[in-house]
């Protein structure tokens, strides 16, 4: 998995450039390429192909290098991976996916100022506008098969109880980690939208994960048990 992985963004630009080239030569798309709309919906901006090509490889290649180095950085806690994958991995799909339908929406087209974007460019918006906010949110602990961090119901961290060292509860300052949010400070990873009560979790492997939550006696009855 992880040398697919590692394939895919390293020939990911390679196979979008070639996609791109490909439909120009076959006279499927116009040039210039529209790659700019205003709040109409109206295209706005346009550079050539080979211009389009230069800036959205850019992004491709920054993209594919955030994921590469999340998966191949030394001496990164386990945990702190999985979210640095899970966050470099959504930004990859979104700029992949963003780059494919800008032109896609252009093939057949003569002349890119007749392209027009509507409201379906938000499922690209959206969720990285919702990223900010998600991350800010009180996180739940979810104790089932397994010890789960949840965002908005979504799977951020996912622990065996068997990786689990201890259990702790400690008092937590955003100050203290640079700020709200999911944060990465002092070989910790912080889950803390706000000053209060957090369960401290230490793992087998000296991982720290720190979780803000307003029931950590209650997590700590129910999860020693277990570990």
């Amino acid at each position: 998995m992880k040398r697919l992985a590692i394939a895919i963004c390293c020939l990911g630009p390679f196979a979008y450039s070639f996609w791109v080239l490909w439909l120009d030569a076959q006279a499927l798309l116009p040039n210039p390429l529209a790659t700019h709309w205003g709040v109409s919906g109206k295209a706005d901006g346009f550079a050539s192909v080979i211009e389009h090509l230069i800036w959205a490889n850019f992004a491709l290649v920054l993209a594919s290098a955030m994921v590469l180095v999340s998966l191949l950085l030394p001496r990164i806690h386990a945990a702190l991976r999985r979210i640095l994958l899970a966050l470099t991995g959504y930004f990859w799909f979104f700029i992949f996916g963003l780059m494919i339908y800008v032109v896609a929406v252009q093939i057949g087209l003569t002349n890119s100022a007749d392209v027009r974007v509507g409201l379906e460019v938000l499922w690209f918006v959206l969720p990285v506008l919702l990223l900010t906010p998600m991350a800010l949110s009180m996180p739940k602990v979810v104790i089932s098969d397994k010890l789960r961090i949840q965002l908005w119901g979504l799977n951020v961290l996912t622990l065996e109880y068997g990786e689990i060292a201890s259990l702790t509860s400690r008092e937590v300052r955003p100050a203290q980690f640079g700020g709200w949010g999911l944060r990465f400070a002092k070989g910790k990873v912080a889950f803390i939208p706000s000053r209060g009560p957090a369960l401290e979790i230490t793992t087998h492997a000296g991982e720290v994960i720190l979780v803000r939550s307003n029931q950590v006696e209650n997590l700590l009855a129910a999860l020693n048990p277990k570990i």
